[in-house]
């Protein structure tokens, strides 16, 4: 049984550590594995760190949930509408989807403004850890919310188990102790289980992660982008994320090195595996250091501070609510 103020650090540990990878993660997208690499010195630099994308969709719709406490997709989009900063790294479609629902389209119309058959990006893998906190404990309803949220701007199937695989990697972590390295053969019957009767895509990724463990070793860079892959596509960059996480958690500053020494999209993938590594440490075992050089505006560390805390409480409230 997990006490209340581990369970509380743990929804700290997540909503931070997402915020951590998505900043520190942003300077290097784009890169090869090699140049990547060769610039993680900058990781040990000190210096203001800004998210993107990730990050303030994340935070909308950990918002939403921590006021309604549940995911209610009009308000979620509502979210979308009033905050997300169409400045901070945006990819064209999500910008449209987002201009629509300000132009007064309806949630469920938007979605397929620039693709026709749905997005398999990783743009609802990247925001969904509020579902993996706030549904840790029921897969059933994880997986049917981690969908219901990405379908406001991901349609296709790929994009939508993406966020599925991402929210249960996170809602396991959360029961896991974090004082252990995870259970890598434990995560991955796990992941299989949530995401099964999904596309093949991700059995096969999780496949040949199992193959990957068999080595028992830390594999180069360019080997985990060529078997799992480091780019926006759902299906190539979130079981990146798991594996990343099942290799150096309990270690969170090796484990966004190691997304971020990937290249490619190393912001959403940085995130995705901060998210993980954070709901299993904590947020007493992040760095302060780079907690310290998180921006800190209206939106920034300390409201999502706030916010993490406002979501463990209504997440308390439903799950106790005789306790206070």
């Amino acid at each position: 049984m997990i006490s209340k103020e581990i369970l509380k650090d743990k929804f700290m540990g997540a909503i931070l550590g997402s915020f951590l990878g998505d900043a520190f993660g942003a300077a290097f997208e784009g890169m090869s594995a090699e140049r990547a690499r060769s610039h993680l010195h900058v990781l040990s630099e000190k210096s203001l760190r800004r998210y993107t994308d990730d990050t303030d969709m994340t935070l909308c719709l950990a918002e939403s949930m921590a006021e309604q406490g549940k995911v209610d997709l009009e308000d979620i989009a509502s979210k979308f509408t009033l905050h997300c900063d169409l400045t901070r790294g945006y990819a064209i479609g999500t910008i449209k989807a987002i201009l629509a629902l300000r132009s007064g389209a309806a949630w469920h119309q938007v979605s397929r403004i620039v693709f026709e058959n749905g997005s398999f990006g990783n743009g609802g893998a990247m925001r969904v850890s509020p579902v993996g906190l706030f549904y840790h404990q029921r897969a059933e309803e994880l997986r049917k919310m981690a969908m219901d949220q990405a379908n406001i701007t991901h349609t296709h199937r790929l994009g939508q188990w993406g966020a599925v695989m991402q929210a249960a990697a996170v809602g396991w972590a959360v029961l896991q102790d974090p004082d252990k390295p995870l259970q890598k053969g434990e995560m991955v019957i796990h992941l299989r289980e949530v995401l099964w009767p999904g596309p093949l895509e991700y059995q096969r990724a999780l496949n040949e992660i199992e193959k990957m463990f068999d080595l028992a070793e830390k594999h180069k860079a360019e080997e985990v982008v060529r078997k799992l892959g480091h780019g926006v596509e759902a299906h190539r960059s979130v079981p990146t994320a798991s594996y990343i996480s099942l290799v150096y958690s309990p270690d969170f500053q090796d484990s966004i090195g190691a997304a971020i020494s990937l290249g490619g999209d190393t912001d959403t993938i940085a995130a995705m595996v901060g998210a993980i590594t954070g709901a299993h440490v904590g947020e007493k075992r992040l760095p302060v250091e780079w907690i310290d050089q998180l921006e800190d505006g209206p939106r920034g560390r300390s409201f999502a501070r706030d916010l993490a805390d406002r979501l463990f409480e209504a997440w308390w409230k439903i799950h106790h609510p005789s306790s206070g």
